[in-house]
């Protein structure tokens, strides 16, 4: 009975020892070594059969130097500004010349107004010269538009229109308050309608004498 049950116990013990090792599980083969990546390949040119060939840097052969030659094309550029500015100043003076007679009433008006504030002692007597001279001033302003319609063809109308509204408001305040003390806004105001007025004068004695 003891033998049998020996027997027994062999066989039970040798079968959970087979169950159990054909449970284990097969160890996990090693990774595949992985191939380093390929080299990206070198970039190519992409060729132009347009493309033309660069110049080559040629050394100049006038024999100047480079002061010399700069100082070469300032004296070039600045005479020919001078042939622009005189070709300029000739199709100004024709334009001109065909209105000449309007050029002479509106300055002639203009200094006109302009010496009636010479009368003035007060500031009353400023806003009553005025009021007096606006409606001179409104009719100079119409026949000068006249000149040069279109604009860009006569030399002094831009001198003309700041010359009136200058007489319309600049110039009577500030001789109003030149009367209060204060006289540096009248030698400003004065300043500028010497200087229009000169260049007024010099241009329309060039007209005179300039041919048709």
């Amino acid at each position: 009975m003891r033998t049998a049950l020996k027997l027994m116990l062999v066989v039970v013990m040798g079968t959970g020892l087979s169950i159990g090792c054909e449970k284990e599980p097969a160890p996990t083969p090693p990774p595949a070594a992985t191939a380093p990546p390929a080299a990206a390949p070198a970039p190519v040119a992409a060729a132009n059969p347009d493309a033309a060939p660069k110049p080559k840097m040629v050394a100049p052969t006038d024999g100047l130097s480079l002061a010399d030659r700069i100082a070469k094309r300032q004296k070039e550029e600045k005479k020919l500004a001078e042939e622009l500015a005189g070709q300029e100043k000739e199709r100004l003076l024709k334009y001109d010349k065909t209105k000449l007679p309007l050029h002479q009433q509106v300055f002639a008006a203009i200094k006109k107004v302009r010496e009636s504030y010479d009368k003035a002692k007060s500031k009353e007597d400023v806003e009553k010269i005025r009021t007096a001279q606006q409606k001179a001033i409104d009719a100079t302003g119409k026949k000068m538009a006249t000149i040069d319609p279109k604009g860009g063809n006569s030399n002094v109308v831009t001198d003309y229109d700041v010359m009136l509204d200058a007489l319309s408001n600049g110039y009577p305040d500030a001789l109003s308050v030149s009367f209060g003390g204060d006289k540096q806004p009248l030698t400003e105001v004065t300043t500028e309608l010497d200087r229009r007025q000169k260049k007024v004068e010099t241009w329309l004695a060039d007209v005179k004498a300039a041919k048709k």
